[in-house]
């Protein structure tokens, strides 16, 4: 059980409440005695008659019921003078939900990694809270149409609009967090009838705070260091590396990860989204220049539905005539789009719901006080004021329209299960493959988003099933074996499992024309002429089948298949023994028992060996070791047993280690989902390798140190933390990068998550560099991912004879620049007849075409090599990998290129990638080398290949050289 939460701290003394009413008063007048600000009269600005909400007040629209708490009056102080910490506003919802039993229920979601608890709080009016669970029950006929027998009709005639709240995913994006407080208690104590007729027609669900960890540090570190300065410069708008509470406490961005739920926080709110299904889903965020809201910006997915741009126009347009009243600033349809799967607000809307993100200006890394360029101040209370406002707008705009948007939503689902049927790519086959254990956690991940999955009994038999390889995409008659997954899209939810299993999403035509054009323009722009920007906001390709690795097909046909739905096991403690058994495999849940454990032999005398392929043999080989057994590898293919073993195999002689070996692999091998196979003897019948032979290499115990604070890349350095620490138990030393100039002698392996270059060179500096270099030469391993191999490529560093495609500019040709033809031109004016073509007077005598354009997260493949250790469970010829951004490794002159983009053929998988450029460019380059140095390595990655937790498919190849490198 996790430990309680702390009792809350007493409340504020009389003088500091004094003093932060004296604040408030003063306002900015207080501020311009900073030196400063008054060194010019000019830069006097007035007090709080330049704030967008100096006319606004939170509580004109009452009467309010009087035994109902205000937040004010509950917390010492008006919402927006100070940040609320977690445990503060945790006592006022529930005090305010306390007050108002007829209007709140309050429901627990879950606990975050700090062990906070999360809670959902649903509102409605007292008759639909008197009957919530036949709501609940209305809500479920809706959601799946397929079970027939009710009167849909009749049931959405009488369901309310479900209205989601998600308040501050990013946790240093606070006005949301402070909104859900005031939300609350408008709608649990305010008589105004038009709040009242509101709640009505709606059932509003409020996730308070949707990031506890991250806001926690944030708000303990601004309250302790703020000043109420709007100065931009001022140390309380720049927070610490180590702070950065847009992050949960493993430092992933939670608003990227619906798509794979490796997060706790985020699964616990999966899970009530599909206990409650929102019709209409909020997002809230922080900080733009002006609030933005719907509609959203291009690209939008096209699962989302034909009604989406509908629904998004007009609660648009109810905000709008909200903000209006105020005078208020906003902007729609730019930057913010719903284009991928694994958003707030694409996720839910992939379910039929309305949904989206909401940006504020006011608070945040703003703080208190912020100055505009204009001299203008934003505060931290109009930040909140503007949230509150647009969720009032949202409410009510919804309410309006209640059985429309109800019956819309219905239609949705009811469309998802028709287009599974009729659309040509009927169902999803997912293969358990040479790793289980990995196939069974992509299925987890679906099922986390409310997919059906049916694992086979029996063999059945495709007749029209297409490879996820990218071959010419050739139907062709294909048998699967009784164990595999079937994801069938017509279901309910078969519009969220296209977007994310699909091998790949089409982009608005439009859209991708006009980043092309852009493009073009800039091309014929000489390098220091500025450049127009391209609109991309994130990755665009994510199959979730070639992220994780596991061998997939999709059919055209719908032959009949035998087997049970899956279903996964709770999380409960005292369900999960009471029900079924234990199913967690290093550190994942899974809804399938998979083989593992000794499996045969478990009296070996020679050896235990277990194979490479599966992503859980590194964990238990980093087990044993970390135990003190001795575990070796094989650098060949071997004979034991009677059985051919790959290359890579662990081997574990028994005589090596002590009578405990039997027992604790055994045990381990279970924990991590391997199996293994005693060997009884080490003779070998024809083979000319056995678990004798002087290829077998005897592994050290890895001593990892991971660099990183300023200028890594928080979601990078998260993603490692992450898959060492929490899936395969992996522990490690985090230093800063100041360390590598110091004693490394400790360790043996150093990792270099991705990051600025430019501030990996100022931050590590040139005796740094020297110090890694002599580290390495005297055994070490240093790994380095995406910007930190660009910064080891650059010719001041040297760590590898690799270097970065465009960084020889003397050389740089102009052979890729092409000029649109009179075809090319007509042709795209027929994709996006609105865009002109010539805008440019000419074309720069500097223009050139010889780097890399960023690729916006495309799916490429890379050819491997299979002598090379770090390739050792791999034995397929190519893998799929992630291209997001810029760096393109050449060769390695004098290393191992041992993941190469093919020079010839097609390798472009899926995505957006720029014409004349990408694929030449990227040709016969880098994904992975090795560098031998000394008696150590240098291993480089172009890319992060733990991206966000879920491209499960590279962990083996960061492993292998964490595991072997030290070794070899």
């Amino acid at each position: 059980m996790f430990p309680s939460l702390p009792p809350r701290p007493p409340p504020l003394g009389p003088l500091l409440l004094a003093t932060m009413r004296l604040y408030r008063l003063l306002g900015a007048a207080a501020l311009l005695t900073l030196p400063a600000l008054a060194s010019d009269a000019q830069q006097r600005l007035p007090t709080d008659s330049i704030r967008d909400d100096r006319h606004f007040s939170f509580h004109d629209r009452g009467p309010y019921r009087p035994g109902v708490p205000r937040p004010d009056s509950l917390l010492g102080y008006e919402l927006g003078d100070w940040n609320t910490q977690y445990s503060e506003q945790e006592r006022v919802l529930l005090a305010i939900a306390a007050a108002a039993p007829d209007r709140v229920h309050v429901e627990e979601m879950g606990w975050t990694n700090e062990r906070r608890r999360m809670r959902l709080f649903i509102i409605s009016a007292p008759d639909n809270i008197a009957r919530l669970d036949a709501i609940r029950a209305d809500l479920a006929r809706l959601a799946d149409p397929r079970a027939g027998g009710a009167d849909l009709n009749a049931v959405a005639a009488r369901t309310p609009a479900t209205v989601w709240f998600s308040m501050s995913v990013h946790g240093n994006e606070a006005p949301g967090f402070e909104t859900a407080m005031q939300l609350l208690y408008q709608l649990a104590a305010s008589e105004e009838p038009a709040t009242v007729a509101a709640l009505r027609n709606t059932l509003v669900i409020l996730n308070p705070s949707s990031n506890p960890d991250g806001h926690e540090r944030f708000a303990v570190w601004y309250n302790s260091i703020h000043m109420r300065n709007p100065d931009p410069a001022a140390y309380e708008h720049r927070e610490p590396w180590t702070v950065q509470g847009r992050f949960n406490h493993y430092r992933f961005d939670m608003n990227r990860d619906l798509i794979a739920s490796t997060q706790r926080e985020v699964q616990a709110i999966m899970r009530s989204m599909l206990r409650w299904p929102p019709m209409v889903a909020v997002d809230q965020h922080g900080q733009t220049e002006n609030y933005f809201f719907p509609p959203a910006a291009r690209p939008i997915n096209e699962h989302l539905g034909p009604d989406a741009p509908k629904w998004l126009d007009i609660i648009g347009r109810g905000n709008a005539e909200a903000f209006d009243r105020h005078g208020w600033m906003y902007y729609v349809r730019d930057i913010f789009d719903l284009y991928y799967p694994g958003y707030y607000d694409t996720w839910p809307s992939l379910m039929g719901a309305t949904g989206m993100t909401y940006e504020t200006d006011g608070g945040g890394w703003k703080g208190i006080l912020w100055r505009r360029e204009d001299g203008t101040l934003l505060s931290f209370r109009d930040g909140i004021a503007k949230h509150w406002v647009a969720a009032m707008a949202t409410i009510e705009t919804t309410a309006g329209r209640r059985e429309e948007r109800v019956r819309d939503w219905l239609r949705f689902r009811q469309a998802a299960i028709d287009e599974g049927r009729t659309a040509p790519m009927k169902r999803v086959v997912l293969l358990p493959g040479n790793d289980p254990g990995r196939a069974a956690e992509l299925v987890s991940a679906l099922l986390r988003s409310g997919i059906e999955v049916r694992r086979t009994t029996a063999p059945f038999t495709a007749a029209r099933a297409h490879t996820y390889d990218g071959d010419a995409g050739a139907a062709g008659r294909r048998s699967f074996a009784a164990g595999s997954y079937v994801v069938d899209l017509a279901q309910p939810q078969g519009r969220v499992a296209r977007a994310i299993l699909e091998s790949s999403t089409r982009l608005d035509p439009t859209f991708a024309a006009t980043q092309v054009e852009r493009y073009r323009r800039n091309l014929r722009r000489a390098s220091g002429a500025g450049e127009e920007g391209y609109e991309f906001y994130d990755i665009t390709a994510w199959s979730l089948p070639v992220a994780f690795g596991v061998e997939a097909f999709w059919t055209e046909d719908l032959p009949a298949v035998t087997g049970e739905l899956l279903a996964l096991p709770s999380d409960e403690p005292a369900v999960a023994q009471a029900t079924q058994p234990a199913r967690r495999v290093g550190g994942e849940l899974l809804p399938v028992d998979i083989p593992r454990g000794v499996m045969s032999g478990a009296g070996a005398r020679s050896a235990y060996v277990f194979r490479p392929d599966r992503n859980a043999s590194a964990r238990l080989a980093w087990h044993l070791l970390a135990e003190g057994f001795r575990v070796s590898v094989s650098m060949q293919e071997l004979e034991a047993g009677g059985s051919r073993w790959p290359r890579g195999s662990y081997v574990v002689r028994v005589a090596r280690n002590d009578t405990t070996i039997h027992s604790r692999i055994d045990a381990l091998a279970r924990e991590s989902g391997v199996e293994v196979f005693g060997v009884a003897s080490a003779f070998v019948g024809e083979a000319q390798f056995g678990v004798g032979s002087e290829s077998v290499v005897n592994l050290v115990k890895p001593e990892i140190a991971v660099l990183a604070d300023d200028g890594i890349s928080q979601t990078a350095f998260g993603a490692l933390w992450w898959t060492l620490e929490a899936r395969y138990g992996i522990r490690f030393t985090h230093l800063p990068l100041a360390d590598a100039g110091g004693n490394l002698s400790r360790f043996n392996v150093i990792v270099i998550p991705s990051g600025s270059p430019g501030a990996l060179s100022n931050r590590i500096g040139t005796g740094g560099v020297n110090r890694l270099r002599e580290w390495a030469r005297a055994g070490g391993t240093l790994i380095t991912m995406g910007g930190a191999t660009t910064w080891a490529a650059g010719e001041s560093v040297n760590l590898t004879t690799a270097r970065l495609v465009g960084s020889d500019t003397a050389a740089r040709d102009t052979t890729g620049i092409q000029r649109p033809t009179a075809t090319d031109t007509a042709r795209r004016r027929e994709q996006a007849p609105e865009l002109r073509e010539e805008l440019l007077a000419t074309t720069s005598p500097a223009a050139n075409n010889a780097s890399p354009v960023r690729v916006p997260g495309a799916h490429f493949d890379v050819q491997l090599d299979r002598t090379h250790w770090l390739t050792h469970g791999y034995e397929q010829p190519r893998l799929t990998v992630l291209v997001d951004g810029s760096t393109f490794l050449r060769l390695s002159r004098d290393g191992s290129n041992v993941a190469v983009y093919p020079a010839s053929g097609p390798f472009h998988r899926a995505g957006f990638i720029w014409p004349d450029n990408t694929e030449r460019l990227l040709r016969d380059t880098a994904f992975l080398i090795h560098e031998p140095t000394g008696s150590g390595h240098v291993v480089l990655f172009q890319n992060d290949p733990m991206f966000r937790g879920w491209w499960r498919a590279l962990d083996r190849l960061v492993l292998n050289a964490i595991l072997m490198g030290p070794s070899l």
